[in-house]
């Protein structure tokens, strides 16, 4: 079975989850060795899941998740961990 054909279901997710600006979004993109999450100094750039399936090798297929910041603040900064923790919970109960 080729790596494209494999479920994200059957897949290993990785999860990248901690405060504004603690360089999750840089892990994502030295992971991936491409420039898939947006990085920046502004606190709260990544407003949403950023999602990779790949190869990772001695893994296997995987998905790599880039989170918002889980101490986001003001009205959208809650959307934004209510995001998060919905990542956290799917990832838990896979």
């Amino acid at each position: 079975m080729s790596m494209n054909s494999v479920p994200s279901g059957e897949r290993v997710h990785i999860g990248i989850y901690g405060k504004r600006n603690a360089g999750k979004s840089t892990v994502m993109n030295a992971l991936t060795n491409q420039n898939i999450a947006i990085v920046s100094d502004i606190k709260g750039t990544t407003t949403d899941p950023v999602i990779k399936s790949m190869e990772m090798l001695p893994i296997g297929p995987v998905v790599i998740i880039d989170t918002p910041g889980i101490d986001d603040e003001g009205e959208l900064g809650e959307l934004r961990v209510k995001k998060v923790i919905r990542c956290l919970i799917r990832q838990i109960l896979q």
